[in-house]
């Protein structure tokens, strides 16, 4: 009989650079297929980080809450998918960093990270009913 592979108990992290020039993508979720960033949120998106702006464009409650306990100054994007692990995220979590790159007064580039909670089953609004 074979032997099971022991459980991923980190958050997993890929990283995608698309050619430069190229328009930036509009990711869908992995599990429902809704575009990500669209004024109804995928009840499986627990953030997006957008460095052009430096931020989070949007945050789930859980994913705020754990995140509420990292210093600001502390957060690295370099270091992203290890702070993911510090606030208690394993498997269940898909990281999605895109980077993308454009001409303005010189070339520039840019990264956004996208995070799934494979393990959230329905929106808030589903559990209310």
């Amino acid at each position: 009989m074979p032997k099971r592979k022991p459980a991923q108990t980190s958050p997993q992290y890929a990283k995608v650079e698309q050619p430069f020039g190229m328009a930036p993508l509009m990711l869908r979720c992995p599990i429902c297929g809704m575009v990500a960033i669209e004024s109804e949120r995928c009840p499986h998106l627990a953030f997006v980080y957008l460095s052009a702006c430096g931020e989070f464009e949007y945050q789930s409650a859980e994913f705020a809450e754990r995140f509420g306990k990292v210093d600001e100054d502390d957060f690295d994007l370099e270091s992203f998918g290890d702070t993911l692990k510090t606030i208690g995220y394993g498997n269940q979590l898909l990281a999605i960093e895109v980077t993308y790159g454009g001409m303005a007064c010189g070339p520039v580039w840019y990264t956004d990270v996208y995070g799934f909670d494979f393990g959230q089953e329905g929106s808030e609004e589903d559990e209310e009913e």
